[in-house]
């Protein structure tokens, strides 16, 4: 590639001359365990790792105050059933008389928001909950339900434990309050999961044999969580599908991520700046979003005839980092595609990983908004994004000495990018003039 030179000296913008030259594809791994028998955080930027062993927890409670997800820890044993005789006045008559067949719960795999206990809200109050029903008043959720856990798993006792489960309170500041018991009465208690006790993570986690539990790191020391869930599978033999352990990759709450199967590799490798747009532009099929699954678990099948595992190798997954660093959000894109897979011998996943950088950038001054070209140089279509900008704004193109080729006038909204056809320049060095009320910003870009 060649370089623009920057003419102007109100233009402020950064360049690279080559974007893969200046970053090195890294080849990775992350190992479970023996059994899948850990949970492992992954960091994307640094390939830091921090693992936990994965039947730690019973359930979690969301660290977002204005949220109420209730999640439960399939993976430790965990079943959990609503109870249908009556609501949680009933917790010390609770009857486990056919309760096999009481209607049960699982985990949203695609909603992080969606846990077991938020999947039976009443359509007819919008401050109904699942769990319990929100007072816009005192903002606080109280709970109206009762609930059986079934937990096949040491910790808790011998064979399956049998605990009543129930809700009590989310104060406003995001404390939750709840009671249980073995159904026989025993092991009676009220308990509380504080808010302050999982500061900067994004659940609160809970044992029924040993109290709170920590198993997560600090937000901002992981984006993906290699690990084992439900989800619905079809039977080798056909028919509906089934709940089925499942080793996927989950992404942390709030993480965006993009699954990319129409264009390679080495396209994206090609043009990672292109990349980004293409994953930005709301709609398009490899959109970002905050899917738990998007990478989940399908990039890799086990053919029982020869006994191995095939790799979706072609699939790519574009993840959208972001950090708070000293009060400022920091985000950076990586493309990952996976390689191997051991299966349950070691759990380990294998994989390669590349940062994709932005060619070209500037800031219109006064809204203090950035605005960037994909890709730099360009042959066909040149992308503009400004994400953050929500109005009308007059695109440019001007040669190196000021004339003006074209112009068009754009209605941006957050989010979205914007698509110029240059087919037709010939080629050469050009700017482009985004022109936002009385804002401006000049970006250079090569039209091969």
């Amino acid at each position: 590639m060649k370089k623009a030179h920057l003419i102007l000296g109100t233009v402020i913008a950064t360049m690279c001359s080559n974007p893969i030259e200046a970053q090195t594809v890294i080849s990775d791994s992350v190992a479970m365990g023996a059994g899948y028998s850990n949970a492992v955080y992954y960091n994307i930027r640094t390939g830091a790792e921090a693992s936990s062993p994965i039947d730690q927890w019973h359930f979690s409670h969301t660290t977002v105050s204005r949220d109420n997800c209730i999640r439960v820890n399939h993976m430790a044993g965990v079943e959990v059933f609503a109870y249908p005789k009556g609501d949680n006045s009933q917790f010390s008559q609770l009857d486990t008389t056919g309760w096999a067949s009481w209607k049960k719960f699982y985990n949203d795999i695609h909603v992080h928001e969606n846990g077991a206990l938020n999947q039976s809200v009443n359509p007819g109050n919008m401050w109904d909950f699942s769990w319990g029903v929100y007072d816009p008043t005192t903002k606080e959720v109280t709970g109206d339900s009762l609930y059986l856990f079934v937990v096949s798993h040491p910790g808790v006792g011998s064979g399956k434990s049998f605990i009543k489960f129930m809700p009590i309170k989310q104060n406003p500041n995001g404390d939750f309050i709840f009671r249980s018991a073995m159904v026989d009465g025993t092991a009676d208690k009220t308990d509380t999961l504080a808010q302050s006790s999982a500061t900067g993570k994004s659940y609160k986690y809970y044992n029924f044999g040993t109290g709170d539990v920590f198993p997560e790191p600090a937000r901002e020391d992981w984006d993906l969580l290699f690990t084992r869930y439900y989800a619905p599978t079809t039977p080798p033999g056909g028919g509906a599908p089934v709940m089925y352990p499942t080793m996927g990759v989950e992404s942390k709450r709030g993480t965006r991520v993009a699954k990319v199967t129409d264009y390679n590799w080495n396209m994206i490798a090609g043009s990672p700046a292109q990349a980004i747009a293409g994953v930005k532009i709301p709609g398009t099929p490899a959109e970002l979003n905050k899917d738990l699954t998007k990478i989940g678990g399908d990039w890799k099948s086990f053919d029982n005839t020869t006994g191995k595992w095939t790799i979706q190798t072609e699939w790519n997954y574009v993840v959208e980092s972001v950090r708070s660093i000293a009060g400022k959000g920091d985000t950076a894109y990586y493309v990952l595609s996976f390689s191997g897979f051991t299966g349950s011998s070691r759990g380990e996943s294998q994989f390669r990983k590349l940062a994709l950088i932005p060619t070209a950038s500037a800031k219109l001054k006064h809204m203090n908004i950035e605005a960037k070209l994909f890709p730099n140089p360009v042959q066909n279509d040149l992308l503009v994004w400004i994400p953050q900008l929500n109005q009308e704004a007059q695109l440019q193109i001007i040669t190196v000495n000021g004339q003006i080729l074209r112009e068009q006038t754009v209605a941006f909204q957050a989010g979205s990018s914007a698509k110029l056809n240059i087919q037709d320049l010939p080629a050469g060095q050009y700017y482009l003039n985004v022109v936002a009320g009385s804002d401006k910003a000049s970006l250079p870009f090569i039209k091969q």
